[in-house]
């Protein structure tokens, strides 16, 4: 399903390297079975925390208020949801088709090659 960032708030988390800021945009999302709309807090940022430190694992881009995200949520604890940005078709392009497509024409050199030589 989908939602719409209405607003940003920002936690910061201690490390070793510094403090962490990551972002808990606040979504607005209406789910397939329902008809009204849900508004909560959602991780954004995977973070990891230990006893002594913090790490980010997973950052994504700054959210906007406006922004559109892609929500997932657990049934069981539906309090608890998820929001990854969606990803326009030239980022798409750009980040996975152009270097797979060299990665392919680089595997097909190569073997052309050790099988000419």
């Amino acid at each position: 399903m989908y939602g719409r960032v209405v607003e940003v708030q920002t936690k910061t988390y201690s490390s070793d390297d510094g403090d962490i800021t990551a972002n808990c945009p606040i979504v607005e999302y209406k789910s397939d079975e329902e008809k009204e709309m849900h508004r909560r807090i959602a991780t954004y940022d995977f973070i990891v925390e230990t006893a002594h430190c913090s790490h980010k694992l997973y950052s994504q881009k700054t959210p906007h208020v406006g922004d559109k995200v892609t929500v997932i949520c657990n049934p069981k604890t539906p309090d608890e949801i998820l929001a990854f940005s969606t990803m326009p078709l030239t980022r798409l392009l750009c980040k996975l088709f152009a270097p797979g497509c060299f990665y392919v024409v680089a595997s097909v050199l190569g073997i052309c090659y050790v099988f000419i030589k």
